[in-house]
């Protein structure tokens, strides 16, 4: 009777997880992925603040990290393994961003960022996050006020 329970409780659990996710951001990121260098602009609502910038795929996003890093980090910093790093973790989950057992985006992955809920915006080249961390989005980046 205790296995019944514990499987009806994994049950319920999946229809939970699959009812919070957000079919029209999974669209998007999907759309990304294959995108070999699209970009979107998007803000996004998360539980740590509001960031906006350009969701990317994770290809295009290893490939930014590359760059990043050679801009910033001299040969005496070990560069090249740092460099190295997003398409090592790559290969290592298989050739590709990992995703759960239904096949949907763990991660999402902004290039060109800005910081919008902290004083000053704050920018950075490069930000990931989890997907379930986002309480909500809208289409376009933070634009100044007029």
């Amino acid at each position: 009777m205790s296995a019944k329970k514990d499987e009806a409780a994994g049950a319920g659990q999946d229809a939970a997880a699959a009812a919070e996710v957000d079919a029209h951001l999974e669209v998007l990121l999907r759309m990304a992925e294959v995108a070999e260098d699209g970009r979107l602009a998007i803000t996004l609502t998360t539980s740590g603040g509001v960031v906006g910038g350009f969701l990317v795929g994770s290809e295009a996003w290893a490939r930014r990290w590359e760059q990043v890093v050679a801009e910033t980090a001299g040969p005496e910093h070990r560069s090249e393994e740092m460099a190295l790093l997003p398409r090592t973790v790559q290969d290592a989950l298989g050739g590709g961003e990992a995703t759960d057992t239904q096949g949907l985006h763990r991660f999402l992955h902004l290039v060109d960022v800005v910081f919008l809920s902290v004083p000053g915006s704050p920018s950075a080249p490069l930000w990931r996050g989890r997907t379930a961390d986002v309480s909500g989005w809208a289409l376009g980046g933070p634009k100044p006020a007029r």
